[in-house]
């Protein structure tokens, strides 16, 4: 072996020859050995090693651990310690130097280092120090800080720093993995590739499934590689033609052409012409402009067209300042239709920390025509759900913390509009007559007063006026002081709330195109405005009793005042005037009710029920909930007023003398421990705890989980003509761990109603279902299978070949990028073998037939949906999604989604289909690289209601089964 020190400069090993360098030094080992001053003897110890009996070398393995424990050189290190040099080392079986042609040559397995960049050779390697020229035989190989490179042959040209590599081997990693196969040149210590008759792919298994062929390549490492003319072909079968392909390897952001984005069907027509009323037109959308206006801030602006339909144009705007906390982003589209008038939506969202101790966030969705965005999407969830824009404070002061939020929700199904402020300002807790020690403390100390103001608002502002509804407005503050003593509490209440419900005209039907035409029209509704404030103050005491039994008496004091008008369009009338004559100084006066003292008392307890197990459980566990509460309060001093009955009730002032009982139970079962496993002497005293897997906590599961809302009864009669049950409806929740979390709850109306003395009163006991909702999930995981021992094993405890996922290389392992996550056609699935998991929700809701009323409805069937989600994965590369809705009521299915996904490796297929409630339609088809995302094929049908005639929009199937000409 030869080993040197000096400052030779290999670009092609990416290092450069600094500015000190001096000379070509290193090429000159045997010269410094010939000026070399030590003793005979120990040059002649450097040297020895080179002689080898080629016999030795033929039939034993080089033993390569001598070139790396060299006895110290002290003249070695002196020379690496010399300024303006690079070391560089030489490795080798055998080392040739030609002083007259100043040519280097080494043999056996060569290797050169120099800052940490080590080019290998199993043949030879050769420098020509006088024509400054590298060449390495034998599969040569570069590797240091960079990816590696390899081939069959190398040669680098020192002079003007360009290296050639036969049959070179290398990765190209920017935004994606690209391995690249051919006859490379390099230039600029590699920052510039360029390649001839090579082929790149990303699928780096052995045999790749798809390559591409380009007769040139450049790749300008962090900003773009191209090829030209490209030919992409799975196995060795060509299917595609390219003028060029071109990848982008830059990172970050910067000014640029957007990429526009268009389907197959875009390009060539799928239909007849005079068909675009079936939603098959042309489309396009993207095309514009990136600008990057700084480092923190950018914008684009693109447009888009549907023929026959609309054009678009789109603008964005987003920033992130990391230094300021601030990062958002902001969206318009507008929309021109081509039957005239223009609508747009907004979107968007920010965040922003002023300083530690104050939060901003807003968020903004918005749509000025709600009917537009049903007609031109085709999700269903998108069509009903909505569309909500809010803003919220948050502030911390030294004395307590302040937050302001203000939402607005819009919906896309009707477009009605709620607006909701709200404010909240909390004062940090007082503590009085502090404890010196734990042993010293009494009944008092420690007392903690809190206050807190909080207020909150709703507008709500009707979208269909045919609907006849009417504007309304409600905001309430209150403010609950409270202290606390131990388990004594003392607090007071005061709460202020508005109403406002805005008047309806009469409404003339006459001309509306209503096909049954209404007589006289639509009467007036007036409108009223309310405002309502409570005073009240409150004292309790929590009694621990045996285990958890608490017992907490209360006595309270409460009064309200009503101030109560009316709102009358010019003209109208109220029908019952008499009503209005009697109480006419009741509107626009602050009536106050009686006051009320009100006595009260709490008791909740646990009880628990242990029961011996069956089958996989050892114990079951009953869990019984019960609580019940008694208030008392006696009749009000005085006679009751007639507008005191008008504004509060006609029982306001009257003895009120009830309990409530609530319960609530669960019923659990613990899982049955499995038995250690014993095995031999050896395999036991290594696993003295016995089976590995058996967990040291028994899992519980929740057999059963029955929630059922409190009932009250009156132990006075309130009323002649009112039972003494004052619940009027009961809500009963079942869930269970069996059926995958299922749930089940229902509500009953419990008297039906009936007409005395030509007003409405309660009547008998009749427990009417009036909803019914209930959802659970099965899957080959579910509890209930694997009870029934039909489970498969967790993912986890699957082998990586068994873990679903892309296709596994020859080794079995999965790739380093997992599937999943939003795709371009919305199938988030991951392809693979694996549990399936299907979703079902049933959902009733009915009114009880009113008294008197004899026209036929739907009361007694009602509205009843079924939603169904199902995903499989029928083979290892294929998972199917399914989800749809169907209308017990009307017979129809009223939303569907289909996807398919098949997982290609690096390659993905996604096959969809969407129908929506309105009748939008969609068929797409998609086969994209991930690695290139722009290279696809794709086709995209969409039927949707903004192209269809505007007399077929209110009826999409009669669109949908017209006769094709």
């Amino acid at each position: 072996m030869c080993a040197a020190a000096a400052a030779l400069s290999i670009p092609a090993l990416q290092a450069a020859r600094g500015p000190g360098a001096r000379g070509w030094a290193v090429a000159r080992p045997y010269e410094w050995a010939e000026r070399d001053t030590l003793p005979r003897g120990l040059v002649r110890r450097d040297t020895t090693p080179v002689r080898r009996d080629s016999a030795r070398r033929d039939t034993a393995a080089r033993d390569t651990s001598a070139r790396r424990n060299l006895p110290p050189d002290t003249l070695l290190d002196q020379l690496l310690k010399l300024e303006g040099y690079i070391p560089v080392e030489y490795a080798g079986d055998s080392a040739q130097f030609d002083g007259t042609e100043r040519i280097l040559r080494l043999r056996g397995d060569p290797q050169v280092t120099r800052e940490g960049t080590t080019l290998v050779a199993r043949d030879s390697l050769v420098y020509q120090e006088r024509t400054d020229f590298v060449a390495a035989y034998g599969t040569p190989r570069v590797t240091g800080e960079g990816e590696p490179i390899a081939g069959e042959t190398m040669f680098y040209d020192l002079a003007n720093k360009r290296s050639s590599v036969r049959g070179a081997q290398t990765k190209i990693t920017e935004n994606a993995t690209w391995l690249v196969r051919g006859d490379v040149t390099a230039e600029d210590q590699g920052r510039r590739i360029y390649a001839r008759g090579s082929e790149f792919t990303s699928d780096d298994r052995p045999e790749p499934a798809y390559h591409f062929k380009a007769d040139r390549i450049m790749v300008i490492r962090n900003r773009i590689l191209v090829g030209r003319p490209a030919y992409l072909y799975f196995r060795n079968v060509p299917v595609m033609a390219l003028p060029f392909i071109v990848q982008d390897l830059e990172k970050g952001r910067r000014s640029g052409f957007l990429v526009p984005q268009f389907e197959l069907n875009d390009i060539l027509r799928t239909h007849s012409p005079g068909r675009n009323d079936l939603g098959t037109g042309r489309e396009i959308s993207n095309v514009g402009y990136y600008w990057a206006i700084n480092p923190y801030m950018g914008g684009s602006l693109a447009t888009g067209w549907r023929s026959g339909t609309y054009t678009q144009v789109a603008a964005n705007l987003d920033y992130r300042v990391r230094r300021r906390f601030l990062d958002g982003r902001f969206g318009l589209v507008r929309y021109a239709r081509n039957e005239g008038g223009a609508t747009y939506t907004l979107n968007g969202s920010t965040s922003w920390r002023p300083n530690e101790r104050t939060s901003l966030n807003a968020s903004l969705d918005y749509a000025q025509s709600t009917q537009f965005e049903r007609n031109r999407t085709v999700d269903p969830l998108r069509q009903t759900q909505d569309l909500n824009s809010s803003f919220a404070l948050t502030r911390e002061l030294d004395w307590g913390n302040f937050n302001m939020t203000v939402g607005r929700r819009q919906s896309l199904a009707n477009d009605d509009a709620t607006l909701t402020p709200s404010f909240g300002l909390t004062v940090e807790p007082f503590t009085f007559f502090p404890a010196a020690s734990a042993d010293s403390r009494r009944w008092y100390n420690d007392a903690t007063l809190t206050v807190g103001v909080n207020a909150q608002g709703s507008s709500f502002d009707p979208g269909d006026p045919l609907q006849r509804r009417p504007k309304s407005d409600q905001y309430n503050i209150s403010s609950s002081p409270n202290l606390q003593f131990g388990d004594l509490a003392i607090s007071t209440a005061v709460q202020y709330q508005f109403d406002r419900l805005d008047q309806l005209p009469r409404l003339d039907t006459v001309g509306m195109g209503i096909n049954r035409p209404i007589s006289g029209g639509l009467a007036p509704l007036g409108g009223r405005t309310r405002e309502t404030m409570a005073i009240s103050a409150s004292t309790g005491y929590q009694i621990s009793l045996i285990g958890s039994t608490r017992l907490t008496p209360t006595i309270s004091l409460q009064r309200n005042y009503i101030r109560a008008d009316t709102i009358l369009a010019a003209g109208d009338t109220i029908g019952d005037a008499m009503l209005v004559d009697s109480l006419r100084d009741v509107y626009g006066t602050l009536v106050a009710g009686p006051t009320r003292l009100n006595f009260g008392a709490g008791l909740s307890t646990d009880l628990y029920g242990f029961f011996p197990g069956v089958a996989g459980y050892s114990a079951f566990r009953h869990h019984l909930t019960p609580s019940v509460s008694y208030t008392y309060s006696p009749a009000a001093r005085g006679e009751v007023g007639k507008a005191q009955k008008f504004l509060f009730n006609p029982q306001v002032g009257q003895t009120v003398n009830q309990i409530t009982i609530g319960l609530n139970q669960t019923f659990e079962g613990k899982i049955r421990e499995p038995r250690p496993v014993r095995g031999d002497s050896m395999a036991d005293s290594a696993r003295s705890g016995g089976n590995a897997a058996t967990p040291q906590d028994a899992r519980k599961v929740t057999l059963l989980s029955i929630n059922t809302s409190a009932v009250g009864y009156s132990f006075v009669q309130r009323d002649s003509l009112i039972p003494r049950f004052e619940t009027d409806a009961i809500t009963n929740s079942v869930r269970s761990d069996l059926l995958g979390g299922l749930t089940f709850t229902t509500s009953h109306d419990l008297f039906a109603d009936r007409q005395e003395s030509g007003r409405l009163r309660r009547g008998v006991f009749s427990p009417y279902l009036t909803s019914l909702n209930t959802s659970f999930s099965l899957g080959a995981n579910s509890a209930l299978f694997r009870r029934l021992g039909f489970g498969g094993r967790p993912e986890q405890e699957r082998g990586p070949a068994e873990q679903r996922g892309r296709t596994a290389d020859t080794a079995g392992a999965q790739p380093a990028r997992p599937p999943g996550g939003a795709t371009y056609t919305g199938n988030n699935q991951q392809a693979g073998r694996g549990p399936w998991n299907l979703n079902l929700t049933y959902s009733l809701a009915r009114t009880r037939r009113a008294t008197g009323d004899v026209q036929p409805g739907r009361f007694e069937r009602g509205d009843q949906t079924v939603r169904g989600d199902l995903t499989f994965l029928p083979t290892r590369n294929w998972a199917v999604s399914w989800g749809t809705q169907y209308s017990l009521t009307s017979g129809e299915f009223d939303a569907h989604s289909l996807h398919f996904k098949r997982d290609l490796y690096r390659w993905e297929a996604n096959f969809d289909f969407f129908r929506a409630p309105n009748g939008n339609t969609s068929f797409g088809m998609r086969v994209h690289l991930i690695d290139l995302p722009d290279l696809k094929a794709d086709y995209n049908e969409r039927n949707l209601g903004i192209d269809r005639p505007e007399e077929n929009r209110t009826n999409p199937r009669a669109n949908l089964n017209r006769a094709s000409p």
